[in-house]
């Protein structure tokens, strides 16, 4: 069977496949991470003049719509930002043949104005259920197709923001995902706080505020991602290393049910958070040692196997101790 694919820039409305494309693109996207059709519509028929620009695009295959796709560029950074790729049915070969056209596409229009495509990002949701189990079939699925085309992942502090059903904006908790077109952020490199920060206040002010403010109060638009910038900021750690994205072959990962794979985002909270944990552990173990070690001297215990097993159990918690102390403390 023979398969021809090819992809169309979306500039007007009236486009008679629009209507089909969107209906993918509706019955695809996660709750809660989908964008009002109303206002993508609007935003193709009205070609803002904003910073950064927008593309949509429809894929056929035989000429039937299978696909929408919808992409931002960034020309501060140099960032071309994927907000929706869909396909239907969902499927590998759809969505890489989708993928590889729109880079090619968009980056030809970029040359054309002078612009060029450094990072490409990508957001993806971190939605638990009640038993703490990832349940966004989209996210879930993308990262195994992002892993494979090199994308590394930043668990920064970063909260993908969205329009709840009281026309208020909010926000979730997502990963934030990137591709270096260029040398730059290897796996086990701390994140650049710098980098990160402009990063954040181009995607946060120049991408979603400049939407948003369309649609609302824009001095109620910019207040709040002027909060969110310094929310993220605060929570900020620069011990924060880039990750490659974990490729789990497993249909337990993609229904988000494996447990073995974390992908949460590390904020300063957290860090603390953890490291009072282990010193409280470790203080535990330390008094329990002691207590032992007391009742040994005062030979309450009635045997010497049980007096043997109460000072091998000092000894492993002196070890693990010092081998704690040896890493947090003595780092060069």
């Amino acid at each position: 069977m023979d398969a021809n694919y090819s992809i169309k820039l979306i500039k007007n409305v009236k486009n008679k496949d629009l209507t089909e494309a969107l209906d993918i693109y509706i019955h695809t996207i996660d709750e809660g991470s989908e964008t009002s059709t109303i206002q993508i519509r609007d935003y193709i028929q009205k070609k803002y003049n904003d910073k950064r620009e927008m593309f949509f695009y429809i894929l056929y295959v035989n000429n039937t719509v299978v696909g929408f796709a919808e992409y931002g560029y960034l020309p501060q950074s140099e960032v071309l930002l994927i907000d929706y790729i869909c396909t239907s049915p969902r499927n590998h070969t759809y969505f890489y043949n989708f993928y590889q056209m729109l880079f090619e596409d968009i980056s030809e229009l970029l040359k054309k104005k002078s612009y060029y495509i450094k990072y490409i990002i990508t957001e993806l949701s971190l939605k638990k259920d009640c038993e703490n189990k990832y349940i966004d079939a989209d996210s879930n699925y993308y990262r195994q197709l992002l892993t494979m085309e090199g994308f590394k992942i930043l668990r920064t502090p970063y909260y993908q923001p969205y329009c709840n059903m009281k026309g208020e904006l909010s926000i979730s908790d997502f990963n934030l995902v990137i591709k270096p077109l260029i040398n730059g952020l290897f796996p086990k490199t701390n994140i650049d706080a710098t980098f990160y920060q402009e990063i954040m206040t181009d995607i946060y002010m120049n991408h979603y505020a400049a939407w948003y403010e369309k649609y609302m109060n824009p001095n109620d638009v910019n207040q709040f991602f002027t909060n969110l910038l310094d929310r993220v900021k605060k929570e900020f750690t620069n011990k924060i290393e880039i990750d490659d994205i974990t490729l789990v072959n497993c249909t337990l990962f993609q229904k988000g049910l494996c447990q073995q794979v974390s992908t949460e985002n590390i904020t300063l909270k957290k860090k603390r958070l953890y490291y009072a944990k282990q010193w409280i552990i470790r203080i535990l173990c330390v008094l329990f040692s002691v207590a032992t070690g007391f009742f040994c001297y005062l030979k309450c215990f009635d045997s010497m196997e049980t007096i043997i097993c109460s000072l091998l159990t000092i000894l492993s918690s002196v070890i693990s101790l010092w081998q704690f102390m040896k890493e947090r403390l003595f780092q060069k």
